[in-house]
Order: C-alpha cells, then structure tokens, then sequence
C-alpha cells in the first residue's frame, strides 16, 4: 500500500511539472513572436526613413521583460510562492504582448491596407478597447483563477449607476460610431454648423468629439451629440469631383433702376474674370428676392478648394463694388431721413488729370486748348479692382484709356509684354480708326483710368474737318514711333507702316461711313 501510494504521488508530480513546462513554452513562443514581429518592424521603418511606432517599442521593451521573468520563473522552482507571484505577472506581461501583436495587426496592417490610408482614431480605439478587455478578462480569468460570473453579479449595480451617471459621455461615444460610418463625416471633408457659426475641414473624429480646423488654423472640438443634432452643410473636400462638391452662394442687393439682365451679365462677368473660381461646373447668377429696397441676386459658384472660401468671397465682392461703380449704378441702402446735402462721389471727376495727360500726348498735339477741354470735360473716370481686365485682345473697341493713378500690366497671346505706369494710355487705334484690341490690359492694383470716347471726339471732328488730316498725320507719325521701339527690342514688323492718307481713310470710314 505504501509503495502504492508513492508511485500515485510521483505520477502526480510528474503531471504538475509537465503542465509547468508546457505553459512556460507556450509563454515563450508567444514572447519570442512579439519580439520578433516588433524588431523586424522597427529595422523596415528605420530603413525606409519612417518612425518606429510607439506600440513597437512598448511591445519590445515589455517581451524582453517577460523573458526575464520567465528565466526566473523557471529558476525558483524551490520557491512555489515566489514563482507563483513571478508566474502571475508574467503572463499578464504575456496576455498585454500578444494583444498589442493582435491590435498592430488588425489596425496598422489589415484595416490600413483596406483602407488605403490611415484608420480614423474612432475605430483605432473602439479595437484597443475591445482587445484590451478581451485581454483583462482572459487574465482575470486564467492568470488570477477568478470567477466570471460572480464577478459579473456583484458589479450589475456599480454598472447601471455609471452608466446613469456617464450618459452624456456614453451618448458622445454611440454618436461618435454614427459620425463615424457616415462617408459625409469622413476626415478631410469641409462642414458648417450654421448655428454654432462654424466653418471647417474635419482633423478627426473621437469617442466624444469631433476636431476641426478652422480657416484661422485653429482646432475647435465639436461634441459628437451637437453634430447629430445640428443641421451640418457638407461642402466636400479637395479630392472629390467639382461636379460633386457643394456650391458657394452669396448675395448682392442691386438697386431698382438697375434692368436685371444688366445686373445679370455685370456679376457673371465678375465671376468669370475671377481666377478661383472654377469654369466648370459654370456658374450662374439668378434674381433671388426683391427687397425694400433693392433686387437681391444670387451668385452660385464653385472653388477647386473649400479652404480658399473666404479669400473667393472677398475678392468677387471688391470687383463687383468696382464693376457695380464703374457702370454708373451704386448699391441701395435703407434711408432714414432725408438729406440734405449733395450725394459724394467714391472718386474725384478726372478733369484736370485728363487734360495734362492729353496736353503731353504726341497723338493730341494738333488740338487747341478749347478742344482738349472739351474732351477732357466729357472724359469718364473709371477705377479697376486689382486683377480686373480692361480691355481684352481681339475684342472690338471705341475709346481710349488715360493711366491717372496705378499700373496696367500689358499682355499679347497671354504673354506679359509691357507695364503702363501714370500718364500712359493705350487704345488710341480702337478710338480714331475701331482697330480691335491688339492686346489684354489688367489692373494690376487698384487702377483709375479716363476713358475718351468716340462720340465725344466725333463732336469735335463734325465741327472741324481740318482735324481728321492732322490726327491722321498724327497716326503716322505714332505707328513710326512704335515701329521704331520694336525696332530698338529686335522685334520685326510684319506689316509696311500705313501712310497718313491710309489712316485719313480710316478715320473717315470709321467716323462718318464714308471716304
């Protein structure tokens, strides 16, 4: 009986050490996996010039102390309440390696690879959430020989208090899902909250909260909850399709008198001159409401960026104050009282500027002093916002341009060809002889020209024939003069200069229909 009751004993002892050898392996394997996995990571990182993730180097520091434990563990066997303590640590040290292993793999490399970017923060953390928890309770469970469900039972209250406390928390974290899987939301769109008066591009989308970078370049948390429960316009994002993406509106209130197909082609004329603003899809202007006191139009266009909204409304609203201006109209306003006192006019009638300026043109010379009043008294001031274009190249034209104020860039075929600073003037073929444009003139700042037009010399050519035989010398002798820059720029003429007798010609058809 007794050699009986030995041998049960050293089967039994034989089993137990058995069973001990077979988890320390197990632990091993799984130790020297991790540490594997996480240094071949780190050398491909660091030789493509990359970061090594912080969970690389977490995961190595902790595998390389699990193994240390484990060769202690392995040590004591003399010592069962020591290596029971050292047993326990290491495999929670264990269970945190190989759920660090399962969250890289899942996240950085299954979901990355599907997603063909980087996985929004949201999902990164409901799956470290997840496997941490599966990981707690293997540990409570394995490691620490504790019963589940009794644990479960006493902490059902504990639970349900939390929760009633956290609810606002708890309802941040279901409309942070919902947010989540609503392409809409996706990071690097463009949303507005109208009522919070929030404009942005999404930066990220987390358990309570969602990150947007204003147009300041500033972050502004928005609460998951506010975002479902606000009205949210989506403007799209840089990648997305033009024909996709949201539609910029604005207004301009335009007075009564103002005949709306006029008001019509004014806007869609500044909204084509301006370079953000896309040719496609192509925008409109249509006549919104009719106010008290003025007809509000509405102007739909489209950026090729969002991030420029602020720096397109701006612009488009300098030129059509320009535009608006410079066509003779103004912008309504309330009144509240009468006045009293003469209206002011934005800019100083150009009298006296014109005048100098004609007195100094070589072109002008022929006339006397009670001719050049006279242009110079119906001469009209015109002021360009910078950018705006005034005369475009093939288009036709009656009128020339004085430069009273600013610089005009000069451009031929798209190319920049010449600068026109204070003094200079440009179209004088356009005026004497309906010549279409020979080239582009832009504002290249705030510019304010006077424009002489053909009527009003054609008042002076009715009364004294005489002057179209000495503007027509006067029109040789200018073509002379730009031949001989060009010549001066080695650039060749490809036409013989016109005679005097050409241009009198000219003149004369353009001016009475006849030679």
């Amino acid at each position: 009986m007794a050699q009986s009751s030995a041998g049960t004993m050293a089967t039994e002892g034989l089993l137990s050490l058995a069973d001990i050898n077979f988890f320390l392996v197990n632990k091993l394997v799984v130790l020297v996996v991790v540490l594997l996995f996480f240094a071949t990571v780190s050398i491909l990182r660091r030789s493509q010039g990359r970061e090594i993730p912080p969970a690389a180097g977490a995961a190595l520091k902790l595998s390389l102390l699990g193994m240390v434990l484990l060769y202690f563990e392995a040590s004591l066997s003399g010592y069962p309440n020591y290596r029971a303590i050292l047993a326990s640590i290491q495999g929670v040290i264990v269970l945190i390696c190989l759920a660090k292993l399962v969250i890289y793999l899942v996240v950085d490399v299954v979901l990355s690879l599907r997603r063909r970017g980087e996985v929004p923060m949201l999902l990164r953390d409901a799956i470290r959430l997840v496997v941490y928890l599966a990981a707690a309770i293997a540990s409570l469970r394995l490691v620490f020989q504790v019963d589940l469900s009794a644990v479960l039972t006493t902490t059902t209250v504990l639970t349900a208090a939390v929760a009633f406390a956290m609810q606002n928390t708890l309802a941040n974290v279901f409309y942070g899902f919902t947010v989540q899987i609503d392409p809409q939301m996706a990071r690097g769109n463009w949303i507005a909250l109208p009522e919070k008066n929030l404009f942005g591009q999404i930066d990220n989308v987390g358990f309570r909260y969602i990150t947007l970078r204003t147009l300041d370049n500033n972050l502004v948390l928005v609460p998951n909850t506010m975002v479902v429960q606000s009205v949210v316009t989506t403007h799209g994002n840089i990648q997305e399709a033009a024909q996709e993406r949201a539609a910029l509106t604005m207004t301009v209130g335009l007075p009564y008198e103002m005949p709306p197909e006029e008001a019509r082609q004014l806007l869609l004329g500044v909204l084509l001159e301006e370079p953000l603003v896309l040719d496609e899809p192509q925008p409109s202007v249509k006549l919104l409401n009719m106010n008290d006191s003025s007809i509000v139009y509405q102007l739909k266009l489209w950026l090729n960026d969002p991030q420029q909204r602020n720096l397109a409304l701006d612009a488009i609203q300098t030129k059509a104050w320009y535009a608006v201006n410079r066509s003779g109209w103004s912008f309504p306003f309330p009144h509240r009282q009468l006045l009293t006192v003469p209206p002011r006019t934005s800019f100083p009638p150009p009298r006296e500027a014109v005048l100098d300026g004609l007195r100094h043109s070589h072109l002008f010379e022929v006339l006397n002093d009670a001719e050049l009043e006279f242009l110079a008294e119906r001469a009209r001031l015109q002021v360009f916002a910078p950018g705006e274009t005034t005369v475009r190249q093939g288009e036709p034209g009656a009128s020339l341009y004085f430069v009273l104020q600013g610089e005009m860039s000069v451009e031929v075929d798209g190319h920049e060809v010449a600068q026109l600073d204070k003094g200079r003037m440009f179209g004088e073929m356009s005026l004497l002889t309906g010549a279409p444009r020979s080239a582009t003139v832009r504002a290249r700042g705030e510019a304010r020209l006077a424009e002489v037009l053909k009527k009003d010399l054609a008042c002076l050519l009715a009364e004294n024939e005489r002057l179209l035989e000495k503007l027509s010398q006067a029109l040789e002798r200018h073509e002379v003069g730009i031949k001989a820059h060009q010549a001066n720029r080695a650039e060749r003429a490809e036409t013989a200069p016109s005679t005097a007798a050409d241009y009198l010609r000219r003149v004369r058809l353009f001016f009475f229909g006849g030679p």
